[in-house]
C-alpha cells in the first residue's frame, strides 16, 4: 500500500527504491529498481512456498519449480517460464478496499496463486499470408485461446476455437475479431486483408492455406525478435489446488495512520479441505468488500459461494450464507424507510463456477 499526500503526492512513509532483477530475453531491457513502501507491510506474500497438503502434490510441485525462473515479485517473463506470485490477479484484485475515513483503517481482500508465463519467439521473417496469419495468432490470440485453441478460463471461460466452421462462417469471424466480442477485445486497427487472412486460417487446419502466398509490404526494420507468450496459467498442484501454501485468500485490517497490519485472516474456504480437519485455507476472489457505519465488513467474492460479515474491530466473521451462484462482486448498501440493506450480485461463471442472474438483497436488524 502506497500512502500519498493527496495535495502534493508526498509519500507519508518512505519510499525505497529497491534493486530488481533483470530480463534475460533478447532485446529487452527490465528497469533496475523498483518503488517499495517502506510501511504498510505487504498484506500478501512476496515469496511463493511450495504447498503441503499432500507428498505427492509437493514432489510434484518442487519438480516443476526447479524448472522456472523464480528471482521475486518483479523477476521479467522468460523464455524458460517466470514464476509470477503472488500472481496475475494478486494480491489485490480489482474489488478494490473499502475505507474507514473516521479512523483511517483499510479493509482489502487479497489472494495469493502463482502462475507460469512462458514465452516463445515468433519466426516475424515469413512472409506468406499463412504464416503471418499464425504470427498474428500467436501475437493477439494464442495466450487467451491457447496454442492449440483449446481456450481456457483466465478473464471468464474462454471458448475453444477448435472446428470454427461448425458454428460460424468466414465473415462472421471476421466481424468477431474486427468488433470484439464478450472479454475479447476489437481488433479493428488490424487492416481488412489480415482480419481476412485470420479469419480463413482459424478455418483451416495447419496443413491447410498453403496456396495463400500473397507478400506483405514491408518487412520488419529492427533485428529484435518478436515473442508471444503461452497464455496465463495458473500453477496448480496434483490434486488441484493452487500449488503454494495456503492461506490463498485473505481479508487484511491495516491501520493507515501508524502503517501497521491490525489483523488478517483466511477468506473463503474448501469444504472438503476443512472436512479433512485442514485448517481454513482461504479462496481466489474477485470482488471487493464494503463497511458499514456499524462497524461490519461485508464481502462475498471466494469460490466457496458464500457471503460474510465480518468484525471491523476482529476480523472475527459473525455472519455467512450460500448464495445461489458466485458472488464475484462488490456488494452495495442503500436505506428504504430507515432500514438498511445490503445486495450482491450473483453472477458465478468463472474458474468452473456455475453461472447465476440473481440479485440477492439482505436487511440489517
Amino acid at each position: 500500500v502506497f500512502l500519498l499526500d493527496r495535495d502534493t503526492g508526498r509519500p507519508l512513509f518512505p519510499v525505497e527504491e529497491k534493486p530488481a532483477p533483470s530480463s534475460d530475453v533478447h532485446g529487452e531491457e527490465a528497469f533496475p529498481t523498483q518503488p517499495i513502501p517502506t510501511a504498510p507491510p505487504p498484506f500478501s506474500r512476496q515469496s511463493f512456498t511450495p504447498t503441503n497438503l499432500s507428498d505427492q502434490s509437493k514432489k510434484e510441485v518442487l519438480n516443476t519449480v526447479a524448472k522456472l525462473r523464480k528471482d521475486g515479485l518483479f523477476a521479467p517473463p522468460s523464455t524458460r517460464g517466470t514464476l509470477v506470485y503472488p500472481g496475475f490477479d494478486g494480491g489485490g484484485e480489482w474489488g478494490g478496499a473499502a475505507v474507514d475515513p473516521r479512523v483511517g483503517i483499510l479493509y482489502v481482500n487479497s489472494q495469493e496463486l502463482a502462475w507460469i508465463l512462458t514465452l516463445f519467439e515468433i519466426d516475424s521473417t515469413t512472409q506468406t499470408t499463412k504464416a503471418m496469419s499464425r504470427i498474428n495468432y500467436l501475437r493477439r490470440c494464442a495466450s487467451c485461446h491457447g496454442l492449440d485453441r483449446t481456450g481456457g478460463s483466465y478473464m471468464g471461460e474462454i471458448p475453444s476455437l477448435k472446428n470454427l466452421g461448425e458454428r460460424f462462417s468466414l465473415s462472421e469471424i471476421a466481424q468477431v475479431i474486427r468488433d470484439g466480442k464478450g472479454s475479447m477485445p476489437p481488433f479493428g486497427w488490424l487492416p481488412d486483408n489480415q482480419i481476412t487472412a485470420l479469419s480463413r486460417y482459424l478455418l483451416s487446419s495447419e496443413q491447410s492455406g498453403e496456396n495463400l502466398l500473397t507478400r506483405w509490404n514491408k518487412k520488419p526494420s529492427v533485428d529484435i525478435p518478436v515473442y508471444g507468450h503461452t497464455g496465463y496459467n495458473r500453477f496448480y498442484d496434483a490434486d488441484g489446488y493452487p500449488a503454494g501454501s495456503p492461506p490463498w485468500g485473505n481479508l487484511t485490517a491495516i491501520d493507515l495512520n501508524v502503517g501497521q497490519i491490525l489483523w488478517q485472516v483466511p477468506l473463503g474456504e474448501y469444504e472438503e479441505l476443512t472436512a479433512r480437519g485442514i485448517p481454513q485455507t482461504g479462496t481466489e476472489n474477485y470482488g471487493g468488500p464494503i463497511l458499514t457505519a456499524g462497524g461490519l465488513i461485508f464481502i462475498a467474492a471466494s469460490l466457496d459461494e458464500k457471503f460474510r460479515a465480518f468484525d471491523a474491530g476482529t476480523g472475527e466473521v459473525v455472519w455467512e450464507t450460500k448464495l445461489p451462484a458466485a458472488g464475484f462482486a462488490t456488494p452495495a448498501t442503500y436505506m428504504v424507510n430507515n432500514k438498511q440493506y445490503i445486495v450482491i450480485a450473483c453472477g458465478g461463471g468463472k474458474l468452473g463456477r456455475p453461472s447465476g442472474d440473481t440479485y440477492v438483497a439482505y436487511s440489517l436488524p
